[in-house]
């Protein structure tokens, strides 16, 4: 892209039209965005490990009810809670289309983790799980179909009885990302570029489909402009049922957060507990 072709650009953005996600899959770019997933400066590419064991906690008595399973981690990022399950004895299988954080993954997963690389939409899941974990949005950035195509792979990998446990955005956060006024940073180098940069940001909601897309365009001197975009789904509680149901899901519940209660500063997800059929 060029200067023309910025001031030219499409507005407002449509949703997935400009590209599906931020291309975690890229090899430098996860290697990049790997640093974001494990500095425990801040929790907005992974959770801090002192968030991640409130989890897990939550998750080992509330969910599996103190009971060994065998777990599958759908979009495990460097498997950070796979490896904190496996650590309670669990067995855990974690996919992500990452390069990066699967590599990390495999190097320090303990004896009863297994990682594969893969894109969610396309992969193959083993079967026979007791738990899938569906967790911190990722369901969100997903169209509708595809999120549907996922959610019938994940029914069909659990075993009879089998739980899903998903963790979204609500309505309102979703909202809120399509509706943000533009901005831009400049950077020394970051997750867009390693090099010195100018990062352009600006939002769209659309109404007819829920949906909030993010576009990114970075300038770097004697550079093309590069131009990133995203989509986030929202959903309210009433179609994410329906969605559920239709996919071979029942005895579905809905939790304040991961720790099973509200937190003090309302995180801007909720927690859905399903059955398989």
């Amino acid at each position: 892209m060029n200067l023309t072709q910025l001031i030219q650009r499409n507005l407002p953005a449509q949703p997935w039209a400009e590209g599906e996600k931020i291309p975690w899959n890229e090899p430098a770019f996860s290697q990049r965005m790997l640093k974001e997933h494990l500095t425990q400066e801040h929790d907005a590419a992974s959770r801090r490990a002192i968030t991640i064991k409130k989890h897990i906690r939550w998750i080992q008595n509330f969910i599996l009810a103190r009971k060994t399973a065998h777990i599958l981690d759908l979009g495990c990022g460097p498997g950070l809670y796979c490896a904190e399950l496996a650590r309670l004895g669990h067995t855990c299988h974690g996919i992500d289309f990452s390069p990066a954080s699967i590599e990390y993954a495999i190097k320090t997963a303990p004896a009863n983790c297994v990682y594969t690389l893969g894109d969610l939409r396309t992969v193959d899941f083993p079967t026979g799980f007791d738990l899938a974990l569906f967790i911190f949005g990722e369901f969100n950035v997903f169209q509708a179909a595809h999120a549907k195509t996922i959610l019938q792979k994940a029914q069909a990998a659990l075993r009879p009885g089998g739980k899903i446990l998903l963790e979204l955005s609500t309505f309102d956060a979703v909202d809120q990302i399509g509706n943000q006024p533009a901005s831009w940073y400049t950077s020394p180098g970051g997750l867009f570029s390693p090099n010195p940069h100018l990062c352009l940001m600006e939002s769209f909601w659309d109404e007819d489909q829920s949906t909030a897309t993010e576009r990114y365009l970075i300038l770097e001197e004697n550079s093309p402009i590069a131009h990133y975009a995203s989509t986030t789904q929202a959903y309210s509680p009433e179609e994410i049922t329906r969605l559920l149901t239709s996919c071979g899901f029942e005895k579905i519940s809905f939790h304040d957060s991961l720790t099973g209660q509200a937190t003090p500063s309302p995180e801007d997800f909720f927690v859905i507990v399903a059955e398989k059929a």
